[in-house]
């Protein structure tokens, strides 16, 4: 999959990943702009209050919206799997490293 380009302004004002408390993970991800509303409800209604919050910006060209997701380590492994079912065009991060829940569509990083 392409590597995801952020425009400048979007660099500078997340120069510094999103930063989970212990027990969370930080799932990051790349969406088209029209699946953005049906991701947040995915994510309200497999992890309802361990969603701890979700943050957007969106990246050059306008077509994609970079996200990051800081959920529960409890929720990680199967709202990953409903995401990966439900919005296929998503591309979660791969260069962040090993994470508890990898699998062939990504990974979640503590």
């Amino acid at each position: 999959m392409p590597s995801l380009i952020c425009s400048s302004a979007v660099k500078r004002q997340f120069a510094a990943p999103p930063v989970c408390d212990a027990g969370c993970c930080m799932i990051h991800m790349t969406i088209d702009t029209a699946s953005v509303t049906t991701l947040r409800q995915l994510a309200m209604r497999v992890c309802g209050d361990a969603l701890e919050f979700m943050r957007i910006a969106v990246c050059a060209g306008g077509e994609r919206i970079a996200v990051w997701l800081c959920v529960r380590l409890a929720c990680v492994a199967v709202l990953n799997e409903t995401i990966a079912r439900q919005l296929p065009g998503v591309e979660l991060d791969h260069a962040a490293g090993k994470a508890p829940s990898a699998s062939r569509h990504g990974h979640a990083h503590p």
